[in-house]
């Protein structure tokens, strides 16, 4: 083996180590289990008054409120891979509403209505399963970029390890807090006339939601595999960090959201036999705002390329490249205030073109009103949701964030390639609105028939689709460029030189004087097929069930809201079935009354002892999905193949069809990837691997929750519940999730199952 010189180990990742974060493994020789307790605690409170003012107007007020405290491990909203640390969270939250209801015919209904929600969250770090502190010990003597009061309970950095691990420990940036409260006002007209149900309405919303930002003041690590030694977690012992990114102070932003819609609907009984849906509604949805325009965004067309190159040879700013800004020095090539010169005041060109049309029909196609044909088509936009500009709230000079490449992690302002100390100002790491930012569409269309095909029995089949267009994907625009152009004779010797951890990346970027940045786009689209049939009994010789299957296909490039693209040279990369694709679903529900002891002729003890007994049940059975967090697929997590500066995500190669032996140490054969291949090492598809997102799908379930119950009548108005339950009643063992990174050493290995049988008994008295 090779012994690492004592003299050589970094003393605070030591420490760190020591307080008990990166937990040793306790089963087996690479796996960690543990079972940590997460209590929560509801207190709910509800108000509601009705009031007939008079016989044509009604007056209903409601209030809620909720007082909620949870604990999570590993942290909310956090990357820690262990529950060694975790968030305590104070959630209360209120609602109201008050709404006039106005008859002023039999054929005509108004409904006036003011709403309003609001919670506030406190989230605070908390030690979890054998950490000692997650504050810096008292030996602790690594530096930062900024003083240790900016640094709330002064915080252990966040550490993250790549390959072979790939696994992070972070307190997260926590104490934390923000606050939301929306405002809004309804009008709502009904109007019956011939054969026609018109309604008409309208509504507007206000938000206020004041925010801290969310990052790390006690700075991130990250850990490679590329440089100094192959393994990330031997390069953290070393303190050679492959960046060191940092939040100056956690400042707070106050935004604010109006949003605006108008609808017709005519419900149109055209005959007898044949009804109509026509619908017409348009939402303004303007991007939101921050309210004393402390906002700024990165416009790659305003970026200057005729200024003279920013950064010193040494990776930090030229000095007199610098805007002061309340006293601290910035790099704002392509950076544009919110609300100055023109700029919008929410960094994004409003789209308002989002007329949102609806149709509709039913058709009784014998007239007996036992077979009818159903469809229907619209088309709906959304409002982007709130976490893009939270995101872009780092952005300078209102919000400094810097990050150095090859740094010591006991103090990052020393190159560990060169050993040299500078002082910073460091390139800032970005995340950018796209300027044309459209909202999200989505088109969703149906066709079916539904037969009566007994008494109390109802049959569906129907066909149910829908288009997404202008998804949110983020994509990272400031990698390396995928060629030097000056060097035609070795095009990738910068990416080589950059994967090697030999180069910083933060010279050869496309826009230098930035670290990575982030662009949130609208710019991915998806679709969904699917066939479903499904039969429901109704209280038939006191069975009710109903039973339900779904054969569906969906494809997309990410599967959520702020999901990076993989290669951002190409988003088609990561097209393929999505994180929602189960081709195959089964759902069964249930209750029988049992018939046993429920006549009057029955003896009366054992009618009140075994009569009335209910049992009922639910069954899911469902294919599985395509592997990894958020269905991105088999990750490659080896020695960098790519070298384009980091925020991108790669896959390894397939070079033979997947298999499932369906084990534990073996769900798919592994053997069916390769790693990819450098491109200065001859590899054709620029270091990208080619096996596709969707190449492994995981574990399916199969479960039964059953339940027998009975109500026991005392007296007219009390009653005793008695109810037993069992879920996963078979105990079957339900596999969860892979390990689906190619070069961990579980790679493959089913990593977590679902509950195991849970019995549950209960009682409750109503009175």
């Amino acid at each position: 083996p090779c012994l690492i010189p004592a003299n050589l180990i970094d003393q605070n990742a030591v420490l760190e180590l020591n307080a008990g974060t990166f937990p040793k493994p306790n089963f087996g020789t690479s796996q960690y289990i543990a079972s940590i307790a997460q209590p929560t605690n509801v207190r709910e409170d509800v108000l509601r008054i009705d009031h007939n003012i008079n016989s044509k107007f009604q007056l209903m007020g409601h209030y809620l409120h909720d007082a909620m405290t949870q604990t999570y491990y590993p942290p909310l909203w956090g990357n820690s891979t262990y529950p060694t640390v975790g968030t305590a969270m104070l959630n209360p939250s209120w609602s109201s509403t008050l709404k006039l209801t106005q008859t002023y015919s039999p054929s005509l209904l108004n409904e006036t209505s003011f709403l309003f929600s609001g919670n506030t969250i406190h989230l605070s770090p908390v030690k979890g399963a054998g950490l000692s502190t997650f504050s810096q010990p008292s030996r602790w003597t690594a530096t930062s970029f900024f003083p240790l009061a900016n640094n709330r309970e002064a915080r252990l950095p966040e550490v993250r390890l790549g390959a072979p691990y790939n696994t992070i420990w972070s307190p997260s940036y926590f104490p934390w807090k923000n606050s939301y409260f929306g405002y809004e006002s309804r009008e709502d007209l009904s109007w019956t006339h011939g054969r026609h149900q018109f309604k008409f309405g309208f509504s507007w919303l206000h938000d206020a939601k004041n925010q801290e930002l969310q990052a790390n003041t006690q700075g991130t690590a990250i850990f490679g595999n590329s440089s100094f030694s192959q393994d990330s977690y031997i390069n953290f012992l070393l303190g050679d960090a492959d960046s060191f990114t940092q939040l100056q102070f956690l400042a707070g932003k106050h935004w604010v959201n109006n949003n605006y819609g108008f609808y017709g609907n005519d419900n149109w009984h055209v005959t007898q036999t044949l009804t109509l849906n026509l619908g017409l509604r348009y939402d303004g949805l303007p991007h939101a705002f921050e309210r004393y325009n402390q906002f700024a965004n990165f416009v790659p067309a305003a970026y200057d390329r005729s200024q003279p190159y920013p950064l010193n040879p040494d990776g930090t700013l030229n000095p007199a490249l610098l805007t002061t800004f309340n006293g601290q020095n910035f790099y704002l090539n392509g950076i544009r205030e919110a609300g100055v010169n023109g700029f919008p005041h929410g960094n994004v060109q409003n789209y308002y073109h989002t007329w949102e049309p609806r149709v509709g029909f039913a058709y009784n196609i014998l007239g007996d009103g036992k077979t009818v044909l159903r469809g229907g088509a619209g088309v709906f936009y959304e409002r982007v949701q709130g976490n893009d500009v939270y995101n872009a709230a780092l952005n300078p000079p209102f919000a400094y964030q810097p990050s150095a490449t090859n740094v010591y992690f006991s103090n990052p302002d020393t190159s560990a390639i060169t050993g040299a100390t500078t002082a910073q100002t460091f390139p800032s790491t970005l995340t950018n609105l796209q300027y044309r930012y459209r909202p999200p569409g989505t088109l969703m269309f149906s066709l079916g028939v539904q037969r009566q095909v007994a008494q109390s029995v109802v049959a569906v089949i129907q066909y149910v689709g829908s288009r997404g267009w202008n998804q949110s994907v983020d994509v990272p625009i400031n990698t390396l460029p995928l060629t030097d152009l000056n060097n035609p004779t070795n095009p990738y010797d910068l990416r080589h030189g950059v994967a090697a951890g030999t180069l910083n990346a933060n010279l050869y970027r496309i826009f230098p004087g930035f670290s990575s940045i982030t662009q949130e786009t609208n710019q991915s689209n998806f679709n969904y097929n699917s066939f479903q049939a499904g039969i429901r009994v109704e209280n038939r010789h006191g069975l009710t069930v109903q039973l339900a299957y779904t054969w569906s296909h969906e494809i997309d490039e990410v599967s959520n809201d702020l999901n990076t693209a993989s290669n951002p040279f190409n988003l088609a990369y990561d097209r393929g079935s999505g994180a929602l694709d189960r081709r195959h679903i089964f759902n069964a529900n249930y209750v029988y009354r049992l018939p046993f002891f429920t006549s009057q002729g029955s003896n009366r003890a054992l009618r009140a002892i075994l009569g009335g007994w209910e049992f009922s049940g639910i069954t899911v059975a469902q294919t599985g999905t395509p592997v990894g967090n958020n269905g991105v697929g088999v990750t490659y997590n080896g020695p960098d193949t790519l070298g384009l500066g980091g925020g991108t995500r790669n896959r390894p190669s397939q070079v033979a069809p997947v298999r499932y032996p369906h084990t534990v140490d073996a769900w798919f054969t592994t053997s069916s990837f390769a790693a990819p291949v450098a491109p200065w090492n001859g590899g054709t598809n620029q270091g990208f691997g080619n096996a596709r997102k969707d190449a492994v799908v995981g574990p399916g379930l199969f479960n039964f929750n059953l339940s027998l119950f009975k109500t026991i009548p005392i007296t007219e108005r009390v009653k005793f519940e008695l109810r037993f339950e069992s879920f996963n009643a078979f105990n079957h063992t339900e596999f969860n999730v892979l390990d689906t990174g190619s070069n961990d050493a579980n790679f493959g290995h089913v990593t977590s199952t679902y509950d195991p049988r849970v019995l549950q008994f209960g009682a409750k008295l109503s009175f």
